[in-house]
């Protein structure tokens, strides 16, 4: 009875102090920090492709609602562009303690579609102090189809491909990463005609929790890990007081510890594989790396890697929602781990991209597996009729010293299959 009424009571109080944590965490734990050029430490430029030999004109004009760039594009330049930014200083904005970026933005012109771009320092990348060296993370949008604000959550900026093509980082180098942003970008958008452009920034917003909420579950967990912790060890002194009328109740605690135990390694494996798909994700990947890495150099090389993007995923999405989208990348993956091997390694590598790590396969064998996944992807039926293909970049990885390099071949190979028109297999150096 005794045991029973502390436990009750320790139930309760964690349950009123998780309540009550919860409530401040949702309702008085927000943070917000406006990042329009009007803060302390901001400012705002109008930045044009003449810099570069183009011939488009920006011009900022400040108004009492906020911001307008007037642009005049000019498609003589390869890649014109004009560029409302936001500056934060040298020191830079930390945005990985927020979760959504939001933006009252108007846009006008022949193309209404903008590109957000979040320049991010660290000194792997970026000691030069060069701009182009800072590492962007893009998002596109149209605000004209969207309503005001423009809700980005900030895990959908994705590194841009062209940056990561031109800058040869390590593997644990080329994720997002948002702890120091120099500037925010908002640029035209990508391949738009000539003509005149106005971009309109009424206000920009940073919304986040003060403490994350990675961080507070966590921090919740052990809250109530920790007193159950306390209460088992009190609990076990008192049965050791109590020996002879305590057998059932020890059987009970054994059966108990073994819950957690499993419940433990059910953790330690969910959090090796990307909860949407099932495959692993990139902390599995490191993982099936080390103890490949631990076996016989034969029993592993030659090594092939295959980098997998799913062709026009964006479309899906935005012609037939997240759902579906979510519904093909669950059949994707599914497709891919049913037509291999056990000792592959399927991955997902982020958004709708996907990496196969084959070991003991040649060049000429992992083509032929490409090929007959991406004949797979033909025949299979998918969510609401869709077609559904994809790019594959092929590459060998002869060592485990080549490994990060095997990794840029095969993504450039995979980006060159997307420039050659999609649905089609490309081998690295070919």
């Amino acid at each position: 009875m005794q045991r029973f009424t502390a436990l009750r009571k320790l139930l309760l109080l964690l349950t009123l102090l998780t309540l009550i944590g919860l409530l401040t965490h949702a309702f008085w734990m927000k943070r917000v920090v406006r990042i329009d050029g009007f803060g302390p430490g901001q400012q705002l430029l109008a930045v044009d492709d003449r810099e570069g030999g183009g011939r488009s004109e920006a011009q900022l004009i400040r108004n009492k609602e906020g911001a307008l760039l007037r642009c005049r594009l000019s498609t003589q330049y390869a890649w014109p562009y004009c560029d409302l930014q936001v500056q934060f200083g040298p020191d830079g904005l930390d945005m990985g303690r927020f979760d959504t970026l939001k933006l009252w933005l108007r846009a006008r012109g022949p193309d209404t579609s903008l590109r957000i771009f979040l320049r991010n320092s660290d000194a792997a990348h970026a000691a030069s102090g060069r701009p182009s060296d800072l590492k962007p993370h893009e998002l596109v949008l149209n605000p004209t189809r969207e309503p005001m604000p423009v809700e980005l959550p900030l895990n959908r900026f994705a590194v841009s491909s062209w940056w990561l093509q031109e800058h040869k980082l390590a593997l644990h180098d080329v994720g997002p990463q948002l702890d120091r942003v120099i500037f925010m970008s908002i640029t035209t958008g990508g391949g738009a005609p000539a003509g005149e452009y106005e971009i309109e920034l009424l206000r920009a917003e940073l919304h986040g929790q003060w403490v994350s909420a990675a961080s507070f579950r966590l921090g919740l967990i052990l809250l109530w890990m920790g007193s159950l912790l306390a209460y088992l060890v009190w609990e076990w002194q008192l049965t050791k007081l109590q020996l002879q009328h305590s057998q059932q109740h020890k059987l009970k605690l054994q059966q108990a510890h073994a819950a957690l135990q499993i419940q433990s390694r059910d953790l330690a494996q969910r959090a090796m594989h990307d909860p949407l798909t099932g495959v692993l994700n990139r902390a599995g990947l490191e993982q099936q790396v080390e103890a490949l890495q631990t076996l016989p150099a034969d029993a592993v090389y030659p090594l092939a890697l295959v980098f997998v993007d799913i062709d026009h995923f964006k479309a899906i999405n935005d012609g037939h929602g997240h759902t579906t989208g979510d519904a093909v990348l669950r059949q994707f993956a599914e497709l891919l781990r049913g037509n291999l091997q056990r000792v592959d390694h399927v991955t997902r590598w982020g958004g709708e991209e996907f990496l196969l790590l084959l070991p003991q396969t040649a060049m000429p064998e992992a083509k032929a597996v490409a090929e007959r996944l991406r004949n797979c992807l033909h025949v299979a039926r998918w969510p609401e009729g869709l077609e559904v293909r994809a790019s594959f970049g092929v590459a060998a990885c002869p060592s485990a010293d080549d490994l990060s390099d095997a990794l840029r071949a095969a993504d450039r190979a995979m980006y060159r299959a997307k420039m050659m028109g999609r649905d089609r297999v490309e081998m690295a150096g070919g």
